[in-house]
């Protein structure tokens, strides 16, 4: 198969039409990519470690230091980026969840995913899926729920991801999805961080709120500070700043409402340095492969892009490789 690499965008290119040097198809190689378990759950509980250790570190540090109110809530809002952070982390686990990757059964999996992920987050796998499916379908259009994109990443961007204004949008924007309307409204959001009043939501929602109240309890006011914001405030920043990062065009207009107007669809490959594999963790420093092959582990996605790389559309994977660092300055509008 001969592609035009300035012509195509890999999204158009059919798996049925692709063989390697070696003469290899890549419907026959494809059956090969079972999920490696070892490596979801390793990296998965690797994410919980990460965040029980900063939540004691930041609760040590909270402890040692005697500050006034204005010193501890400094150590609150950088506690809370810390612990928002591997929330984040974990939330990635979440997308992984929602294609029935965390083990071999379907019905398991979502269990699995509820219980070491959703408890964390606040959200339920099912009508994650549900969400993030229609993303899939309507990525670029005016349609796609999972909308962060649409905005430039300027300073109201973050001062609304920062101040909770866009997580109020997004749980709002999220529950219509699930509820069976069309989209959300224009302007709203519906994956950066939001969840449906459900069993799950309540659960987590007394987890993370005995985590506070038992903080408080011990004493560690810092980490009860910090818990709340990072889960309130960073987590969904960090997930919205990372979908602007992945999904936003570098040429698109900083004017142009893209829930009127379509953006198109732009996916990016992050590469395999230490922050691309853990803020984009779960293959999403390889968000480009899991949007042309979506039901592959994000434990495969390694050996799909070497498959690819030896064919004829190297050219237009070469093309949207990048870190998120050179991503973050091409679209900062700051």
């Amino acid at each position: 198969m001969q592609v035009d690499a300035e012509a195509l965008d890999i999204g158009k290119v059919r798996h049925s039409t692709l063989v390697d040097s070696s003469g290899t198809r890549y419907v026959d190689f494809r059956r090969s990519l079972t999920p490696r378990w070892s490596m979801v759950w390793t990296t998965l509980l690797g994410g919980h470690l990460a965040l029980a250790l900063s939540a004691a570190l930041v609760a040590a540090v909270g402890s040692a230091v005697d500050a006034g109110w204005a010193a501890s809530a400094g150590l609150a809002v950088a506690g809370g980026a810390l612990i928002g952070f591997w929330l984040h982390y974990l939330m990635t686990y979440l997308h992984e969840g929602a294609h029935y990757n965390l083990a071999p059964d379907r019905e398991t999996s979502d269990r699995l995913t509820n219980a070491f992920v959703g408890l964390f987050v606040g959200m339920n796998v099912k009508a994650y899926r549900k969400v993030h499916f229609e993303h899939h379908r309507y990525l670029g259009t005016t349609r796609d729920p999972e909308r962060s994109y649409f905005a430039p990443l300027n300073l109201r961007f973050l001062v609304e991801g920062f101040t909770g204004v866009r997580l109020v949008r997004a749980l709002k924007g999220y529950r219509e999805v699930v509820r069976g309307k069309a989209r959300p409204q224009d302007g709203q959001d519906g994956q950066d961080g939001g969840g449906s009043v459900d069993g799950v939501f309540v659960v987590a929602a007394l987890f993370n709120g005995a985590v506070v109240v038992c903080s408080l309890w011990a004493g560690a006011v810092v980490l009860a500070l910090a818990w709340a914001t990072g889960q309130l405030l960073f987590l969904p920043l960090l997930n919205t700043v990372r979908q602007v990062l992945e999904h936003r065009s570098e040429f698109a207009d900083d004017l142009t409402d893209y829930s009127v107007v379509p953006h198109g669809p732009v996916n990016r490959l992050f590469g395999d340095g230490l922050f691309a594999a853990v803020f984009g963790a779960a293959g999403f420093n390889r968000h480009l492969l899991h949007h042309w092959d979506p039901s592959v582990s994000f434990t495969r996605l390694k050996d799909v892009e070497r498959f690819l790389m030896d064919t004829d559309v190297a050219p237009l994977l070469q093309r949207r490789q990048t870190t998120y660092f050179r991503t973050w300055r091409q679209l900062d509008r700051i």
